[in-house]
């Protein structure tokens, strides 16, 4: 303190700073709740600058794409009914995946329109086996071909048997994994379908891949619109429109609706929701998964919500599943549990979506064939996620693609041949949170109190500081106003 002050001046300016401090104190106390909101806010909507728009529109955390496919053993006996098909899962064959959102345009209405890249490269050494290994499988096109033809006229099915009989085959047998994924199969009976230039036949490729045409693409996933949480963050990441529509066009009543996010983004929570709903465009639909276990990653704690039961039920054990189903009112539910009927999401194929090895699904559909082994560990689909922040913590998503084998009539390939759901691959979609981004999310966390931390600790100092003044005040008052002896007085 300054040397030159006088006696009062210093007990004024100690005075003085022990009110300031204890004013700070209660001013930061009364504001600081909104003061973080408002921070928190800034962080989480989604706008150019914003930490969660830099983790948005481009991937910040590894992600990788684990795909594995059945490889049917005993195809050669597939004739013989009394001979279950066996099927050996090969993989994983592990690529690398990024997520990059193009072509953005603000919307007036707080939502932000967007379509997203995405991008997979091999990584052999996270893989089991190599893009090089062969399987034997069903032979999509042809299974297609018939089933698109099963109800047009004599003629037509005529015309078409005979193409499949002269280029077609009922197996595809010894395919490379790089044909059956990015590469694609080129078949010639997909140049002769073409030519018979039959209006159910709209083939939209020119070789069959499962992810033909889908690397480095900016529309195979569609157009996107979502809230980007400037009218309330508990609205970040939701969708409102997908292809410029509120609903897929696919199905009935609450099913038919685009909502949930697309599963990297999450709305911040006050309280932990009961469920999460995510949109998976690549089945065009949405997920809810219900909350399940607590769980901690680098300290960050989150909730766990998982794809139960109610995923794949078309109206058998959830009445309020039945607008899954595809059939009319009056035939629903048509499919056992566990099963999820996609074709209308892919060109009206006979492809049906399950968890992997039919986990959760009907026991019929495993017992009708070998090598399914369904394993809650192994094959559960979850998100994490720290509720407040909405932060993803630790994601598995994954899913099966099967089609349905069955007799058609009019086609010879088809006539003696199992009611089968075939199993073709699975595949998980994994990411972890980095600690980079954990500690981001501990400091969001921490955001709301650390101005009530600091507020006491001013206002613990400015306390202190005023009650040592109060104390040496009095304490020098009443030694001045002590009573001296008499006898020191006649000295």
């Amino acid at each position: 303190m300054c040397s030159s002050c006088t006696d009062f001046q210093k007990k004024m300016v100690s005075l003085g700073c022990s009110a300031f401090l204890i004013l700070l104190a209660v001013t930061l106390g009364v504001l600081w709740p909104s003061l973080s909101e408002k921070v928190l806010h800034d962080k989480l909507v989604i706008k150019n600058g914003s930490s969660n728009y830099d983790n948005w529109i481009r991937t910040p955390i590894p992600m990788f794409l684990e795909i594995y496919l059945f490889n049917w053993t005993n195809a050669d006996q597939l004739a013989d009914l009394t001979v279950k098909p066996n099927f050996a899962e090969l993989g994983p064959y592990t690529f690398s995946e990024l997520h990059e959102r193009v072509n953005l345009v603000w919307n007036d209405n707080n939502t932000v329109t967007f379509q997203q890249r995405r991008t997979w490269h091999f990584m052999p050494e996270l893989s089991r086996g190599s893009l090089d290994d062969v399987v034997t499988n069903l032979n999509v096109i042809t299974l297609n071909a018939a089933y698109f033809l099963r109800n047009q006229n004599t003629f037509v099915k005529k015309a078409a048997n005979f193409a499949l009989d002269m280029q077609g085959s009922l197996l595809w047998k010894n395919k490379p994994v790089r044909q059956l994924l990015f590469e694609g199969v080129e078949d010639p009976l997909l140049d002769l379908l073409k030519t018979l230039n039959i209006t159910e036949l709209q083939i939209p490729f020119d070789k069959f891949g499962w992810f033909v045409g889908r690397n480095l693409s900016e529309t195979f996933d569609g157009t996107f619109t979502m809230k980007t949480g400037a009218d309330g963050l508990e609205n970040t990441g939701f969708l409102t429109q997908w292809n410029g529509s509120p609903r897929t066009g696919m199905y009935r009543g609450r099913c038919g609706e685009v909502y949930g996010t697309t599963g990297e983004l999450w709305p911040a929570n006050k309280v932990t929701p009961a469920n999460i709903t995510l949109f998976p465009s690549d089945v065009c639909r949405s997920i809810t998964l219900q909350a399940g276990e607590q769980i901690a990653l680098y300290n960050v704690q989150g909730t766990k919500y998982v794809g139960d039961e109610r995923v794949f039920d078309n109206g058998t054990k959830y009445p309020e599943a039945s607008c899954w189903c595809n059939a009319d009112a009056a035939h629903c539910p048509d499919l056992k549990p566990g099963l999820f009927n996609a074709s209308a999401c892919k060109y009206g194929s006979p492809t049906f979506v399950s968890f992997p090895h039919f986990y959760l699904a009907d026991e019929s559909y495993r017992s009708s064939l070998d090598g399914m082994r369904p394993n809650r560990t192994e094959h559960e689909f979850y998100i994490a996620i720290e509720p407040t922040t909405g932060i993803p913590l630790d994601v598995r998503a994954q899913l099966q693609i099967n089609e349905h084998l069955q007799k058609i009539d009019g086609f010879s390939y088809f006539k003696n041949v199992p009611d089968l759901m075939v199993p073709m691959l699975w595949f998980r979609q994994r990411a972890t949170l980095s600690q980079e981004l954990a500690e981001q999310a501990k400091l969001a966390l921490a955001l709301p109190s650390l101005g009530i931390y600091v507020a006491i600790f001013f206002g613990s100092i400015g306390f202190f500081m005023g009650a040592v003044f109060l104390y040496v005040y009095i304490k020098k008052w009443s030694s001045r106003t002590e009573m001296i002896p008499y006898e020191e007085l006649g000295q």
